[in-house]
């Protein structure tokens, strides 16, 4: 049994495809959930129903299966919080899975649970949630998995591989082009290059990420990829200059269409992860005296903003 933490957009779709495919799955909510069926509507527009076992809850340990997974989908601000919460229902040893924007959440979570294998999650998937429950994969891409470094750099790579392999299965089976990545790291960087670009400017003018190619955001977006590149390379990240501006310009082409999670945070006044996208970065920038500052200027426009 997989059991989410999260009943948002991306937690309903790994239920949606995990009871799709027969896996029972638990979802749990910040507060209860006033309907048991699971609302799915798949990338062609098919319609499924799904019964849905819910909570505000992790089921106790004699309800969960061995090596229960524990995949937590809820924002990089709410991570730790959520899963102190849960801490007497989770077991020792149960692999939590954290698949969220931005990046830092890891070396928090990994503090309060020393002994359970911290694996690191990214997902191109994108879905839309219209009401509690009720969701619509609006979009298809690459999902990956891997350890957080400090399990892995102390364990033999066939004894990393065959824990992922067991701990992630049913998640592997259900998403098309879910991976196993031996460099998690550079997976989730290479995320949060994207979402320190695209979310902010896209929150900030309230904007779909189609828009960012209108000419007045050149001159913004490629210095700012520069800027967050120097803060990658000294950080011993091995990008390329050249298709890391590739990469950003080809992510809001095939997302032109929707809204950036900021986007939508701010249009409705909820706290953003820019703590985790742009302020990590900037603090990363700090530690090796790297100046950022159109990071710095995305970072408290979105700050002021919120507190609006």
């Amino acid at each position: 049994m997989i059991q989410i933490i999260g009943a948002g957009a991306i937690g309903c779709l790994w239920a949606s495809k995990l009871l799709q495919a027969g896996y029972s799955c638990h979802i749990v909510s910040r507060s209860p959930l006033s309907k048991n069926t699971l609302q799915f509507t798949d990338l062609i527009g098919k319609q499924h129903s799904f019964k849905a076992s819910h909570g505000i809850h992790l089921l106790d340990a004699s309800q969960q299966a061995e090596q229960s997974g524990l995949l937590v989908c809820v924002k990089a601000h709410q991570v730790l919080s959520a899963l102190l919460q849960q801490k007497e229902l989770i077991k020792p040893q149960q692999p939590i899975i954290l698949m969220h924007n931005g990046y830092g959440c890891a070396e928090q979570v990994v503090k309060h649970f020393p002994n359970n294998p911290i694996i690191c999650a990214t997902t191109a998937n994108a879905s839309l949630l219209t009401d509690p429950l009720t969701i619509t994969h609006t979009g298809a891409g690459p999902s990956y998995f891997g350890f957080y470094p400090q399990y892995s750099q102390v364990t033999q790579h066939s004894q990393v591989e065959s824990a992922l392999n067991s701990y992630l299965f049913p998640l592997l089976q259900v998403m098309p082009n879910a991976h196993i990545s031996k460099n998690i790291i550079e997976k989730c960087w290479l995320k949060l290059i994207i979402n320190a670009v695209i979310n902010p400017l896209t929150a900030i003018h309230q904007i779909k990420n189609g828009e960012l190619r209108m000419p007045q955001f050149a001159p913004l977006i490629q210095p700012l990829v520069l800027e967050i590149f120097a803060v990658a390379e000294a950080e011993q990240l091995s990008f390329d200059l050249n298709e890391l501006q590739e990469t950003v310009e080809n992510v809001i082409a095939a997302t032109a269409d929707n809204f950036s999670s900021m986007n939508r945070d701010i249009h409705f006044n909820r706290e953003t992860e820019i703590e985790f996208i742009n302020g990590y970065l900037i603090k990363k920038a700090q530690q090796h005296n790297i100046e950022t500052p159109i990071l710095d200027d995305l970072y408290k426009q979105i700050k002021v903003l919120e507190n609006h």
